[in-house]
């Protein structure tokens, strides 16, 4: 019983942040994985240890699973649309000489054109295929075209399309993946040990 007691009083919670901290530190984290089609479930506390440099800093990890709730050319195409909305905003505010809407149609040009050009003469068919049974996402792709619109809208639009597929391989989808599929993540968060208590750092 003496020992029992000892080892008790060696892991005292004030030792490290509190389960309601932590969690939902760690948690704010967790949901920028979140988007439209995409939601954090299974959410739990997976580690936590001392820094090794700091005896008053404690670091808290947690598991969790991104779960598709929506499929997956739905999903990519929602985040294409936040991606346009972003360039939407930098032509109304262009910046000094338009560098601000540049520096945007241009990130998108070059991640869109290194992440397609990698997957050689095959990725055509790979996106023909993604986008067959999507209705949405063929009308988005194919619908900016006409005399009226420039080539680089047209190109912008399905610029953005093509980074947030990437972004969506990135996470680990499958082109495959169905809704109710998952993938697993962890996030962590460092916290300090004040005089009043424990307090997540920013």
């Amino acid at each position: 019983m003496v020992a029992a007691s000892l080892v008790l009083a060696g892991c005292s919670k004030e030792d490290v942040p509190s389960d309601k901290l932590s969690s939902e530190t760690v948690m704010k984290i967790a949901k920028g994985d979140e988007m439209q089609g995409l939601k954090v479930t299974d959410f739990r506390r997976d580690n936590g240890w001392q820094d090794t440099e700091s005896p008053n800093r404690y670091i808290v990890r947690y598991a969790y699973n991104l779960e598709l709730t929506q499929p997956l050319p739905e999903v990519v195409l929602a985040a294409a649309e936040g991606l346009m909305q972003e360039v939407a905003e930098a032509e109304r505010n262009p910046g000094f000489m338009g560098i601000n809407l540049g520096q945007q149609i241009l990130s998108l040009s070059l991640t869109a054109s290194d992440w397609s050009r990698r997957q050689g003469d095959g990725f055509e068919a790979r996106r023909d295929a993604f986008l067959k049974d999507c209705a949405p996402c063929l009308e988005y792709w194919n619908s900016r075209q006409g005399p009226s619109v420039s080539k680089e809208l047209i190109d912008t639009h399905r610029h953005a399309y093509l980074v947030a597929w990437k972004h969506m391989e990135e996470l680990g989808f499958a082109d495959s993946a169905t809704v109710g599929d998952k993938v697993a993540r962890t996030a962590w968060a460092p916290f300090m040990k004040t005089e009043n208590g424990w307090a997540a750092i920013e």
